[in-house]
């Protein structure tokens, strides 16, 4: 199954606003659902609470007013007041039957039963057929009145219950509040969840082609030409990817040629040179003639000079050669404690005349890699440590195993690299501002070239901080 892809970064943008603001959406329907669902039920007990205390209340009137009549029709004995207590009491048992319509506890239905009953049995008496002794009829008419006391208390305890099952409303609506609240902040907080889960995802998606063209940049400014470039995301970015692997190739390209384009001028002027060389040479041994004093001194100023040169365009080779990656070298087991010990002994005879201090302590170790190059890594490092280092200095060498990786640190006692030139030491042709100390003056490639090699090995050469003087580290996978 094919992923989804945006065909544009702008696209991508407006997926993940969406996308994101989805469950925003949600919680927020939700909340309006769970609060319409309280606003109907509060009102739904607000409107029953008020119904059954009116209703509680009215049937209290109501006996009143019905006992107000039977004692007057007990008095008087008037049809017309027996015909009105008789439409009281119909009106007291609507109400009653309104009251049992509601959902209630079992209390307010037996009270309502018990005066319903109570009530029923007054109006059976009052409405008992006139016949027989008046004085016994009024007797027992007097009796079921004293009835009313006890129609009175129910009344009140039912008012009572009503307000009661009002106050268990107003608690069943609090609760009900409370729950709604837990869902709504559970609801809410897995929607975050979620929403913070969907920003990481789109995070992810839309930085991950911008690190990828950054990666692929910086590669580029490093002069890494061999690693595709390579852009995962929508169909703009990954057209923008592949015109930065098309200039990849371009730059390949250009740089093969420039490789052949120095290799050839650097062979050419190597021709001139030996036979400017071999002059002086002539001059100096004098098998052209014999020489003065001036001249000889003018000779001798040229040769120097062309040994100068001749370093220079070797410099220049060995540069150019090592940032020919493509090229394959020979390698070989290294010793590389015995590499290090020949070097510092081609440098002896400096050392000595400048009574320089030399403090080595080479652990035993093997490397796999090309001899020259690794020679030239370490003749330059320890070069530039002398070149450096005045007169009755110091200079350290430490090699040392750390895991599978081989240690040497090169440190001199001299001026040491300036804070603004040590982003760009490793710079070909760069010679800091403190180079101007140093007892030989150099061409500012050793350190570019022994970059590269050192690189060409899956290794690191690095500038540490120190003090005073230079301290430069190189790391070298062990061979095994």
């Amino acid at each position: 199954m094919r992923i989804y892809r945006p065909h544009s970064f702008f696209a991508l943008l407006l997926t993940g606003f969406l996308l994101v603001s989805l469950p925003l959406l949600t919680a927020l329907y939700s909340s309006v659902q769970i609060l319409d669902g309280l606003m109907v039920q509060s009102n739904v007990a607000v409107y029953r609470s008020v119904d059954m205390v009116t209703s509680s209340r009215k049937v209290a009137e109501l006996l009143q007013d019905e006992e107000r009549k039977a004692r007057v029709y007990n008095v008087l004995g008037d049809p017309a007041q027996l015909l009105e207590l008789n439409n009281t009491h119909l009106d007291i048992e609507k109400a009653l039957e309104y009251l049992l319509s509601f959902k209630s506890d079992e209390q307010l239905p037996q009270l309502i039963e018990e005066l319903k009953f109570k009530e029923n049995h007054i109006l059976a008496v009052l409405n008992k057929d006139a016949a027989g002794d008046p004085e016994l009829i009024k007797e027992e008419q007097e009796q079921v009145l004293s009835l009313y006391k006890d129609l009175t208390s129910l009344a009140r305890s039912i008012e009572k219950s009503s307000n009661q099952l009002m106050l268990d409303e107003v608690e069943a609506l609090k609760l009900k509040v409370n729950q709604d609240k837990e869902k709504l902040i559970w609801q809410a907080s897995r929607l975050l969840s979620f929403t913070v889960l969907l920003i990481v995802i789109f995070m992810a998606l839309i930085s991950r082609p911008i690190r990828q063209i950054n990666k692929g940049i910086e590669r580029l400014g490093d002069g890494d030409f061999t690693t595709p470039v390579d852009i995962s995301g929508p169909k703009d970015l990954h057209d923008l990817g592949k015109k930065l692997d098309w200039l990849r190739k371009r730059l390949t390209k250009l740089d093969k040629e420039k490789i052949k384009l120095v290799a050839h001028i650097s062979h050419d002027l190597k021709t001139p040179l030996a036979s400017i060389k071999e002059g002086a040479s002539l001059l100096r041994d004098e098998l052209v003639g014999p020489m003065n004093s001036n001249q000889k001194e003018i000779v001798e100023i040229l040769d120097k000079n062309c040994l100068k040169l001749q370093k220079l365009i070797e410099n220049i080779l060995n540069f150019n050669m090592a940032q020919a990656r493509d090229i394959p070298s020979e390698k070989n087991q290294i010793k590389l404690d015995e590499l290090i010990g020949e070097i510092v002994a081609d440098q002896r005879n400096s050392i000595l005349a400048r009574n320089i201090e030399l403090d080595i302590k080479l652990g035993t170790m093997e490397v796999y890699g090309n001899r020259n190059q690794l020679r030239t890594v370490f003749d330059n490092l320890v070069s530039n440590a002398v070149k450096f280092t005045p007169d009755q200095g110091i200079i350290r060498i430490r090699l040392k195993i750390d895991g599978k990786h081989a240690h040497c640190l090169v440190e001199d006692s001299g001026p040491g690299i300036a804070d603004e030139d040590r982003s760009q030491i490793f710079s070909p042709f760069f010679q800091g501002k403190r180079s101007e100390k140093a007892v030989v003056k150099g061409s500012g490639l050793g350190l570019a070239i022994s970059k590269e090699y050192v690189q060409n090995h899956d290794g690191s050469l690095r500038l540490l901080a120190s003090k005073k003087g230079a301290r430069f580290l190189v790391t070298l996978p062990l061979s095994g």
